[in-house]
């Protein structure tokens, strides 16, 4: 029978098994989890069948990103404790494998290979360990993927891919510069989409049913409630879009206007095409 990787990922998560030992014990289990449990056990590869039940809400992030801006990877790794995941030890072993997983493109966390690692750092530090997210980005030509992580902590990063109107060339060093500063706008301010027209259909249609039940609502027609959401949706979006917020550093502009001075003083024209944003323990 087929068996998922999410199948196989939720049973490393409570075992603390090799995904390939998960893998093989859930096809003889024919994808019964209590059941590859006890197979792992049997063999004596559920090496984290005592930590079963712990969570790993804590961690570090770690980047990786060849020179030239062209790609980027962005890396969660999860423990139990926070003394653990401010520890030089497992920040060391979240680069390690970040840095693997670019050298071996990775497309997701199930697709790293990093079993023997994770299983050794579990048996030398005595905490569940998991690899969360993964990012792993590669700018369209002309562009660049630039990053920024918040190094006070380690747990929050960002990438952020830029649009250019011809190759970066000498100019790279700025555009990154560029991409860096947004990058701490999207850390600090967490907007949810780059402009309006990216914002999910959902959370607009959210915002509407929290407007519309506004205690000066009640005694208005419907068509006068709706022109008065519209007006109101333009403070949501000045807070979730990135390019109509705020900019943090200097509130006498948004990001839209720093950006565009900011190109132009880079002599290049830049657009910002998508962002996401990690935060450790958080969707």
């Amino acid at each position: 029978m087929s068996i998922s990787a999410n199948d196989v990922k939720a049973l490393r998560d409570v075992t603390g098994a090799g995904m390939m030992d998960c893998k093989r014990a859930l096809t003889e289990a024919e994808g019964d989890l209590e059941k590859a449990k006890d197979i792992l056990r049997q063999r004596g590869q559920a090496k984290g069948a005592k930590r079963e039940g712990r969570t790993t809400g804590e961690g570090t992030l770690a980047l990786a990103a060849p020179a030239g801006g062209a790609q980027a990877l962005l890396l969660e790794l999860n423990c139990e404790t926070d003394f653990v995941g401010r520890s030089d030890d497992f920040k060391a072993l979240a680069q390690a494998l970040a840095d693997q997983a670019l050298a071996a493109d990775a497309a997701d966390a199930e697709a790293l290979a990093v079993e023997s690692q994770i299983d050794e750092a579990v048996s030398r530090i005595g905490e569940k360990i998991r690899v969360g997210r993964l990012a792993n980005w590669r700018a369209t030509a002309p562009g660049v993927v630039t990053c920024y992580l918040h190094t006070a902590t380690g747990r929050v990063a960002v990438l952020v891919e830029l649009g250019l109107d011809a190759p970066a060339g000498d100019k790279l060093a700025a555009v990154e510069e560029i991409g860096r500063e947004l990058g701490m706008q999207v850390a600090a301010m967490k907007p949810v989409a780059v402009g309006r027209e990216d914002v999910p259909a959902e959370l607009v249609e959210r915002e509407r049913e929290v407007l519309r039940g506004a205690a000066d609502m009640a005694s208005k027609p419907p068509a006068i409630q709706e022109k008065m959401i519209d007006g109101r949706l333009g403070k949501y979006f000045q807070e979730v879009c990135l390019l109509e917020q705020t900019y943090a550093r200097d509130n006498t502009k948004t990001m839209k206007q720093y950006l565009a001075e900011a190109a132009k003083a880079a002599g290049v024209a830049v657009t910002v095409r998508r962002f996401v944003r990690y935060e450790v323990g958080r969707d």
